[in-house]
């Protein structure tokens, strides 16, 4: 039995760790930035925090789930879109998003995971990280759970 860094294993479910470091950094600065503005510019300041709130209150509402009994994927990435689920049949590619300060360093990366359904191409947000390599390993991870390099899958695809 293999232990997962960003997955916790309940039975035959797999649930993605949500991740506390990166949301009590952001949270952090941006309740330093409220409270430097909060004499200036009040309005603004109860804005920034009615967001740090939010992203809070997101932070626990968020979920992904791998069922390997149902052969399903579960996720939920934001507070304001419903719960949705699909096959991991489905299943077409992996999807990293990464966003460049000034065309040079890397600030935020995302790993998405894509379905085709009906026709139509849906996806799930899994995680986050600052860096690619983090990434990586989110890709690994998701990879070895739903065994998708297994030789005989039908889903098999080259590494």
């Amino acid at each position: 039995m293999s232990s997962y860094k960003f997955y916790k294993k309940e039975g035959n479910q797999y649930i993605f760790k949500n991740q506390p470091v990166f949301i009590t950094v952001l949270s952090i600065l941006l309740l330093a930035f409220a409270a430097f503005i909060f004499n200036n510019v009040r309005i603004l300041s109860l804005i920034v925090i009615a967001t740090v709130v939010l992203i809070i209150i997101n932070f626990f509402t968020k979920k992904f789930i791998i069922d390997m009994d149902r052969k399903t994927i579960t996720g939920k990435h934001t507070i304001f879109v419903p719960s949705k689920t699909y096959n991991i049949q489905d299943f077409t590619n992996f999807d990293v998003l990464s966003t460049k300060y000034l065309g040079l360093f890397t600030t935020n990366v995302i790993l998405s995971i894509y379905f085709e359904v009906d026709g139509k191409e849906k996806h799930l947000t899994i995680g986050q990280a600052l860096n690619q390599r983090g990434i990586q390993k989110m890709v690994n991870e998701t990879e070895d759970i739903m065994n998708i390099n297994e030789p005989g899958n039908e889903r098999n695809r080259p590494v």
